[in-house]
């Protein structure tokens, strides 16, 4: 396949999107990921790493988008190892802190998972953490012509352990976003498999409003408890 960069990059046409499959399962997925997941994953690849078509700037429920800044190569470290891949990133007001909130895609680091990543900082000089890292071999379904991305909540809170649903759910996501909530999953995005995605398409851009404002939330969560056990003022 020809080499493209993230500046100059061209869209595959639909037909062609199974013929990027081998090429991200040797880095980007994992191998085992069934072919109708994979190729939805190499869709949403080509999505994020479009640059013709950007997430229409304007005030979304919960954030204002400042900027679709584009793709940029990002090394996120976890408790488990690092991560190293492009993001798509965007620059948003939330409470008047400006956050750079990015979206990927990795194999976990046994390789047998294939995750869709969230990445948040805060401003250009924050390190960027994973405030959500969401299995797709569980959590995207497909039926139909539709692909739905869910989420039942599982929170990690660093050194302090495992966060309780319960609390997530009642106290952030109900309060902050509660559109999301379908009985005791989270519904991020319902998309058509039967096309190629683009970030300026009403149900792209509302699943990137929804994977932004889900991770946000779920990081005032992490905030709280942190500071709840002292470990931040």
């Amino acid at each position: 396949m020809r080499r493209r960069t993230f500046d100059n990059y061209v869209r595959l046409p639909f037909e062609k999107l199974p013929t990027l499959i081998p090429i991200l399962k040797k880095k980007r997925i994992a191998k085992n990921l069934k072919d109708d997941k994979a190729v939805l994953m190499a869709n949403l690849y080509e999505c994020l790493l479009d640059p013709d078509h950007t997430l229409p700037d304007r005030k979304y429920k919960i954030f204002t988008l400042l900027e679709d800044m584009g793709v940029r190569m990002l090394q996120i470290g976890t408790k488990g190892g690092g991560y190293y891949g492009p993001y798509r990133r965007f620059r948003v007001l939330f409470r008047d802190i400006e956050l750079i909130v990015g979206i990927g895609m990795h194999r976990f680091l046994n390789r047998v998972r294939s995750i869709l990543c969230v990445s948040v900082q805060v401003g250009e000089e924050g390190k960027p953490h994973h405030s959500l890292q969401l299995a797709v071999d569980d959590y995207m379904t497909i039926k139909g012509r539709t692909c739905t991305f869910s989420h039942k909540g599982h929170i990690g809170l660093g050194a302090i352990g495992t966060g309780r649903n319960a609390i997530l759910r009642e106290k952030y996501v109900k309060t902050l976003y509660p559109s999301i909530i379908n009985g005791d999953v989270y519904i991020l995005g319902k998309l058509n498999k039967r096309k190629l995605w683009y970030l300026s398409d009403r149900s792209m851009a509302k699943f990137v409003e929804n994977l932004i404002s889900y991770a946000i939330v779920r990081d005032l969560y992490r905030e709280d408890a942190k500071k709840a056990a002292g470990l931040v003022n």
